[in-house]
């Protein structure tokens, strides 16, 4: 809570007898009173987390650092917003307040200027060898966002971000980040090419690059993995419903296209036994006219027979089915 703290030391003694006579004893003692009533105000106040509750949503327990036998009020620390939640670690060191009888933490105080953890033992029983709490773990690897003017950063603890930017020209540019892969100047550089999983928001005359090209204009960007997206009504486009057309479910639609195909290579079959049949009646008369007729009547048959071929290749491969994209 808010408190005092004096500034001199209090070289004051009892008051002697008899009248005052300024002198240079006068003048100190005078000179002592004025110092020792000085003081520094303090409206926030060092606390030192070591527990972290398990009954009351983002509340912590631990020790003062000005007066380790400061009672905690309300007998919890509380977050003091109630829909922004930032929960501290075992050790580390928090800014507190009081209000009507209520002890309540502001924010982390940045003491080893890391966006992975802040612990540093010093009135609690922290031990530096000791957890961070039941499941967090210590990761030197993950550093600051890299930053330009007038950017805002949200930086998690365990290599995400958010970055409200720009492209340095004023034009606005979001950018949510897990799994940073660049590092610069001992700083991650958000790089969509090569982080684990982005989206980008940008705007129109703003650009960045996806897969090396240049992109530019009003686009959302996302790259990952794998995308995938989980809705009644999926709208690509456009919302008009009157310049929507349904998404072909590709294996419904190959099964259309193997009866399809059966049906024409057995037609195509058909069609080769009738001209082999011709080709042997043209080709006994002897006639010029007939052994030509033949020989056209081959070369159709050898293209029937190719696409037949290509045909039952579609089947086996399904080359015009996509592995990347796909729908329920």
């Amino acid at each position: 809570m808010a408190y005092h703290k004096q500034i001199f030391p209090d070289k004051r003694t009892g008051r002697r007898g008899g009248l005052a006579k300024y002198n240079a004893d006068l003048d100190a003692y005078v000179s002592d009173r004025i110092q020792s009533s000085q003081t520094e105000f303090y409206e926030q106040e060092a606390f030192e987390v070591n527990e972290i509750s398990k009954d009351v949503y983002g509340g912590v327990l631990g020790t003062f650092i000005n007066d380790k036998t400061q009672e905690i009020k309300g007998n919890i620390v509380l977050p003091l917003k109630p829909n922004v939640t930032q929960i501290p670690l075992i050790g580390e060191h928090i800014s507190v307040i009081e209000f009507n009888g209520q002890h309540y933490y502001t924010d982390i105080i940045n003491k080893l200027n890391s966006p992975n953890e802040n612990a540093l033992a010093g009135t609690s029983d922290y031990d530096e060898l000791k957890k961070y709490g039941e499941t967090f773990t210590r990761n030197n690897n993950v550093k600051h966002i890299d930053i330009s003017e007038g950017d805002i950063v949200f930086n998690g603890r365990f290599n995400n971000s958010i970055t409200l930017g720009s492209n340095g020209a004023n034009k606005p540019i979001t950018k949510i980040v897990v799994g940073h892969r660049v590092t610069e100047n001992n700083l991650f550089k958000q790089t969509i090419d090569r982080d684990d999983a982005s989206i980008y928001l940008i705007s129109d005359e703003a650009s960045t690059t996806l897969d090396g090209q240049r992109v530019s204009g009003k686009k959302v960007l996302i790259k990952s993995g794998g995308i995938f997206i989980s809705s009644g009504d999926v709208r690509l486009g456009t919302s008009v419903e009157n310049d929507l057309e349904p998404v072909v479910k590709g294996l419904e639609l190959k099964k259309v296209l193997d009866q399809l195909i059966a049906t024409t290579q057995a037609a195509n079959n058909v069609l080769i036994a009738a001209n082999q049949t011709a080709i042997t009646t043209l080709r006994a008369t002897a006639q010029p006219a007939a052994i030509l007729q033949a020989q056209e009547l081959e070369e159709k048959n050898k293209e029937i027979v190719q696409q037949n071929l290509e045909l039952e290749a579609a089947v086996q491969n399904s080359a015009y089915l996509s592995t990347r994209v796909k729908t329920s």
